[in-house]
């Protein structure tokens, strides 16, 4: 009758080695006079169809299990400690935070999500991406890039130069008028000052 050994051993070990393409890692134990191990997997919550990818650095502390011999197992995870402290002090805090700064954080208390990026933000989609808010704010300036639409008016001020709105080739209106101040483009009227005269400035 064959038997089985399901014994199996809880360590605590440093990232020593990183094998990405596969998803692996190895690691040094401590308790063990630095001993390192083979290549063991990483675990992910997700590897089919949706997958999730997130590899620890050299030197991260990690959590192991290791079947008797020691021979495999699997690294389950990493572990906070004095060199890697928390990035928060919340329950309420969801957050990713790499270590070139960029932060992706939920606060489930107040609702707020945050994006702090340290590189650029590429948005691609094959369809239609739609924005439903009331309001929507950019601190800096807007590039458009193709046809601007725009169904309920637009108001604005003056730039650096003192106008509003700088155009660059034909304005055309269909069914309206353009105005300065209260005069109109299409209905002012000018005074007439005699033969030959130049007529006065416009008239509403």
């Amino acid at each position: 009758m064959k038997t089985h050994n399901f014994t199996a051993t809880f360590q605590q070990g440093l990232v020593s080695a990183v094998d990405a393409a596969n998803h692996r890692v190895r690691c040094t134990l401590p308790a063990l006079e630095d001993l390192e191990t083979d290549w063991l997997p990483f675990l992910t919550p997700n590897a089919g169809g949706n997958q999730f990818y997130c590899l620890p650095d050299v030197g991260e502390l990690v959590a192991i299990l290791l079947d008797a011999q020691g021979e495999s197992g699997c690294v389950l995870g990493t572990i906070y400690n004095a060199q890697d402290p928390t990035p928060a002090a919340s329950g309420d805090i969801w957050m990713k935070k790499f270590r070139n700064g960029t932060v992706i954080s939920h606060d489930r208390r107040t609702g707020d999500i945050l994006i702090q990026a340290t590189g650029k933000i590429t948005l691609v989609s094959p369809t239609l991406v739609t924005i439903d808010s009331p309001d929507t704010k950019t601190t800096g300036n807007l590039l458009v890039e193709g046809s601007l639409t725009y169904m309920q008016g637009m108001t604005g001020n003056g730039g650096a130069n003192g106008a509003t709105a700088v155009i660059n080739g034909a304005l055309q209106t269909h069914g309206g008028d353009i105005k300065a101040d209260n005069i109109s483009l299409k209905a002012h009227k000018h005074r007439e000052q005699g033969d030959g005269n130049l007529t006065s400035d416009a008239q509403p």
